[in-house]
């Protein structure tokens, strides 16, 4: 917000705010606190010192609250101290004053007998709450709002256009780039009023006299563009996406929308900023898990063609064996090596490494026993080479269809954390496949999922199986009637070590348990505590094109 627009908003805002009572603060996110108003039910007060969301809005509470639950930001130690002096010193408090400062993007509410420094510019915004002068909590990325700034003499209103020239050339002799120099010279203006100037008095006077019509505007990007019910969430994450002005740019470039009021136009802004940061955030995290998943998947690629690579030919070690039962059955044990015609071709000869300890008999077995070693090995190895080459085409589809979301339901696996709250299944649900008997094996997605499936669908006597010492998926297998034989478990049990971090082991070790011995623990949804469980050793193998799937 600059100058202007925090002078109209705080105009519309302070009849509905002073001589009410703030109460029940609560934080939205990492950088913003709510706080309810007495007298008025059906509005919140929010205070936002976040990067492109800072600012004051006056929002419905159902607003708010979508808002508030759809903020996943980790949340810092320092906001929760802060929370807890808000609680102390502003719950119940009454508000006296709501201000700008002078010359600066700042906002001073006084409440009681503390005030809340809202600032805005600066390296990074900050809400500070002020108690007999000193700061005792803040929220934001910035340094304590406190003590604030007073720069009468740079208010856009009161500058002097030759004045704010010669402020703003001087910035740029310094190294700054205009539009840092502009905030220089004139810090109301924030960051979209200062692109309009070019820094010399004659665009500076334009500016201002477009400002004394100041109406409430939101700007969208030319990708943005339309109604905003056809906005995308990956055009609001461009902060150019969506932009709250006074004025109208010159030039036809960007969608206007024009509101009524500040305030509604402010929060539509803040669902707008709010939807946009939050699809980054998340885009950014599939991609990152995706990207990781190829990365893992071509080291176990090539790991797998190395093993594969060095294994020994079972078609020669069956043909030396064969040369040793032809022509030295009988040998005498005591000799490292032996020369033998090639039963299969006469001109040839073979040099045959062997155990001194053993006859000529027990190295032909030997050999043959190897054979049948490198062959199970061969094709143990082409099984997880085939099943690796698929789960790499499935993380790389999984990669470009992040690369292409335009929305947040189009990214994978989204809807099962965003608003899954406490049903769990607001998203695709678990994955559901059939054991070769048809019994119904469920996946967990995630750590919301996996809680949901095992305390609130699995019954008691079903079985729950998950990868030991390795963070993974919770798997369930439906065993209604008591019918689950060994089969059914290994192909659970595979799925299970499959659907873990451990999935790149060659063996995997599994709890295999009744869904009743298995207690939530602390640490957040997923965390589990298992009283009694028995374990399989299995290896890891992907469902897909394996087990039917539901």
């Amino acid at each position: 917000m600059d100058a202007v627009t925090l002078d109209r908003t705080l105009a519309e805002l302070r009849p509905l705010l002073v001589g009410r009572y703030l109460s029940k603060p609560r934080l939205a996110g990492a950088s913003a606190v709510v706080f309810d108003v007495r007298g008025s039910r059906e509005r919140w007060l929010w205070l936002d010192a976040g990067r492109g969301t800072a600012g004051v809005y006056w929002l419905s509470r159902e607003a708010a609250r979508s808002l508030a639950d759809r903020s996943s930001a980790a949340v810092p130690g320092r906001a929760r101290q802060a929370l807890l002096h808000l609680r102390k010193h502003v719950d119940g408090a009454r508000v006296t004053a709501l201000a700008r400062v002078a010359g600066e993007r700042a906002v001073v509410l006084e409440a009681g007998d503390c005030r809340l420094a809202l600032r805005l510019g600066g390296s990074a915004p900050a809400l500070s709450l002020v108690r007999d002068g000193a700061a005792l909590g803040s929220l934001g990325e910035g340094p304590e709002a406190w003590p604030l700034p007073e720069s009468p003499e740079r208010e856009w209103e009161r500058l002097d256009p030759a004045a704010f020239e010669a402020a703003v050339a001087a910035a740029r002799a310094d190294g700054r780039s205009l539009v840092r120099a502009v905030l220089a010279a004139c810090p109301g203006l924030g960051p979209v009023l200062a692109r309009e100037t070019d820094g010399s008095s004659a665009s500076f006077s334009a500016l201002c006299e477009r400002l004394r019509d100041a109406s409430p505007t939101l700007l969208a990007g030319p990708a943005t563009g339309g109604p905003t019910d056809t906005w995308h969430d990956a055009d609001l994450a461009d902060p150019a996406g969506v932009t709250l002005a006074p004025v109208t740019p010159p030039g036809g470039e960007r969608s206007v929308l024009r509101f009524p009021s500040w305030l509604e136009a402010g929060a539509l802004f803040l669902a707008a900023r709010h939807r946009g940061l939050e699809f980054q955030r998340r885009r950014r995290s599939a991609l990152d898990e995706a990207r990781r998943q190829i990365r893992r998947l071509e080291q176990l690629e090539t790991h797998l063609g190395q093993d594969l690579a060095g294994l020994a030919d079972e078609g020669d070690l069956r043909r030396r064996a064969g040369a040793l039962l032809a022509f030295a059955r009988g040998a005498e044990a005591g000799r490292d090596s032996i020369e033998l015609p090639d039963p299969h071709d006469s001109g040839r000869a073979l040099v045959i490494a062997l155990d001194p300890r053993l006859g000529g008999l027990a190295n032909a077995e030997r050999l043959f026993d190897k054979a049948r070693r490198v062959e199970r090995a061969r094709h143990q190895i082409d099984l997880r080479l085939r099943e690796t080459r698929s789960a790499l085409r499935s993380a790389r589809e999984a990669e470009a269809l992040v690369l292409e979301a335009r929305d947040a339901r189009e990214l994978p696996g989204l809807g099962e954390e965003a608003g899954a709250g406490d049903r769990g299944d607001a998203g695709v649900g678990p994955r559901h496949y059939l054991t070769g008997r048809g019994l119904s094996v469920l996946v967990g997605r995630n750590a919301r999922e996996n809680h949901h499936l095992t305390f609130r669908v699995a019954r008691a006597e079903d079985l729950w199986l998950h990868a030991r010492d390795a963070p993974g998926a919770h798997v369930v297998l439906r065993d209604n009637e008591g019918r689950a034989g060994a089969d059914d478990l290994r192909e659970a049990a595979e799925v299970a070590a499959f659907f873990s971090e451990a999935r790149g082991e060659s063996l995997v070790d599994v709890h295999v348990t009744r869904r009743k011995h298995v207690k939530p623990a602390r640490g957040g949804p997923g965390r589990v505590f298992v009283a009694h469980s028995d374990t399989l050793r299995v290896m890891p193998r992907d469902p897909e094109g394996r087990l039917r799937k539901r």
